[in-house]
């Protein structure tokens, strides 16, 4: 309602601003135009008087121009008077047919475009959440959809702006940003999360992971002291430990990455498909690092 009152308000502050001077400016100079005229009739009639007069046709000219004077001192503030009421009354109808007409397609440009629609869909997607929370829980057999996934994102945005120390949502809108590839939603909600909960390894791992894929370097070395963080809390982590070899072996530190997958192969039980890739993932790097241990005597040479 107030909403309202506000767009009224403004409507006639505008239509006053823009339309109330030129009419006032037009019945003046209306005004001015008819005194020039009475004035130049005056002068007219007076010429002829003093014609005549001196023509003898008029026995009395100052009596005559006396009564002139006095024709048009009664004739000017009638006309001025009329004219103005007329102008005035002219201006209002003008003034309020473009009050209503700026009213009328002020708000039926509001209607078809304004942000009232919006704000009335994202109310509608944001009743849906426990619809989607319900949703994600047959995700395997029947995966969201690009739509869903979208209506999901902004419920999920509506509520953390109702309730934004929400980790566990912070982190359901990071996984929603992985399922649409959109890396810079991940990333910040995978941040909220786990500084709102830095004692859930869960929520850091997800960030480390993420942070260890980037482009940059910086997020790189930011992502190995938040893997560092984790192994501080849980020296048994699997996920974190392959994060540190991976990155270990992208870095050509062939020695490291061996030996944090050989820590990985202790804690892996036998008989699981994992130890394979890993005891693989460590032949990979021995290999890798005798080949670079045999360049070195060469290089070194060289140099001599």
């Amino acid at each position: 309602m107030n909403f309202w009152i506000i767009v009224v308000a403004m409507t006639v502050v505008i239509c006053l601003i823009a339309f109330y001077p030129l009419l006032t400016k037009q019945t003046k100079r209306q005004s001015l135009k008819r005194d020039n005229l009475n004035k130049a009739f005056y002068f007219d009639r007076l010429k002829e008087v003093e014609r005549e007069a001196n023509e003898g046709v008029i026995d009395d000219p100052e009596k005559t121009k006396l009564e002139l004077q006095q024709s048009l001192l009664d004739d000017i503030p009638e006309q001025a008077e009329e004219v103005q009421t007329k102008q005035s009354h002219i201006g209002k109808i003008w003034f309020a047919v473009l009050l209503i007409s700026v009213g009328i397609i002020g708000t039926s440009a509001y209607v078809s475009v304004g942000s009232w629609q919006a704000g009335t869909m994202i109310d509608m997607t944001h009743k849906k959440l426990e619809y989607f929370y319900e949703r994600i829980k047959d995700e395997d057999t029947n995966p969201l959809s690009e739509q869903e996934l979208n209506q999901f994102a902004m419920a999920l945005r509506v509520e953390l702006q109702n309730k934004p120390n929400d980790a566990k949502g912070w982190f359901m809108l990071g996984q929603i940003g992985m399922a649409k590839d959109d890396g810079q939603l991940a990333l910040e909600s995978y941040e909220k999360a786990s500084k709102l909960d830095p004692k859930n390894l869960q929520y850091k791992g997800s960030y480390a992971q993420i942070l260890m894929f980037s482009q940059d370097q910086a997020d790189k070395a930011k992502g190995k002291e938040v893997l560092k963080e984790i192994l501080r809390q849980d020296h048994t982590n699997l996920d974190a430990l392959s994060l540190l070899a991976f990155s270990s072996f992208e870095e050509e530190d062939y020695k490291m990455a061996a030996m944090t997958w050989g820590m990985m192969l202790k804690l892996i039980p036998e008989g699981e498909p994992r130890r394979a890739t890993v005891e693989k993932s460590i032949n990979m790097a021995m290999s890798m690092l005798k080949e670079q241990e045999s360049k070195q005597p060469a290089k070194a040479e060289e140099k001599k």
